[in-house]
């Protein structure tokens, strides 16, 4: 045997002997309590001085105003976030998203149930399909006729006519959207002409993703689209030359 062989071979029973050793030590019951009273002597220790760290008024004084700091960072990341164009673009794209998957949703529902609807008819009496609540004046009427000769604002707005659609979307292709309910004072006056797609069909699929319906959709997206109804509202009177009969005008 050579002597870096000899020296390899006492170096690996020393290792043993100490692997064997320490095996023993941690076999030994007394041991075994002494390091257990000693883990808990630590955890004692480290649990009393946190107790006098937290009860200490200029830690606890440093520890808010670390907390508010952090608010206030935090805060101040969600305004510059929020202020970003793209986080705005990422943000309208999510909730179209949301809008169109409603659509769907409700498009999957009413085809779901479309057979038993037609079964249902069978049995019904016919029914009126026209406004619900009270009918509309003569002044009502001659204003609803005006507005509806307009199109649809929303698409208007959009600039998405072509000269065919507008000779075309007349009162035969226009529904009025009441504002305001259907049976209060000036309420059939109070429309705003819309086609199908913005009032209440959901989209096709080939559809802009800006072209969703009050009903049946969201109506917040909706808004945030195309403009409030008030505002909507007061250009179509614009639009027609009327003045709204709901509102006083001056002596």
């Amino acid at each position: 045997m050579s002597d870096y062989e000899k020296k390899l071979a006492q170096v690996n029973a020393a290792r043993q002997r100490q692997i064997e050793r320490q095996k023993a030590k941690l076999a030994c019951p007394e041991y075994q309590q002494k390091r257990l009273a000693k883990q808990k002597e630590t955890q004692i220790r480290t649990l009393e001085r946190k107790q006098q760290r937290m009860s200490d008024p200029q830690y606890i004084t440093e520890q808010r105003e670390k907390q508010i700091k952090a608010s206030e960072k935090q805060l101040e990341r969600l305004r510059v976030k929020e202020s970003s164009p793209d986080y705005k673009k990422n943000k309208i794209a999510k909730q179209i998203t949301q809008a169109k998957i409603q659509q769907d949703k409700a498009a999957t529902k009413a085809l779901a149930n479309k057979d038993i609807g037609t079964l249902n008819e069978k049995k019904r009496k016919p029914t009126s399909k026209g406004m619900k609540g009270r009918n509309p004046t003569a002044v009502e009427k001659r204003i609803g006729n005006k507005i509806a000769e307009i199109g649809c604002i929303c698409c208007l707005n959009k600039n998405w006519y072509t000269p065919d659609m507008q000779a075309q979307e007349t009162t035969k292709f226009i529904s009025l959207h009441h504002v305001d309910g259907r049976t209060k004072e000036w309420a059939h006056a109070k429309v705003l002409p819309l086609c199908a797609y913005h009032h209440d069909t959901p989209a096709p699929d080939n559809a802009p993703d800006e072209l969703t319906p009050i009903h049946r959709g969201n109506k917040k997206q909706w808004v945030l689209l195309n403009g409030s109804e008030e505002a909507l509202l007061e250009q179509v009177y614009d639009i027609i030359q009327e003045e709204r009969p709901w509102i006083d005008l001056p002596e």
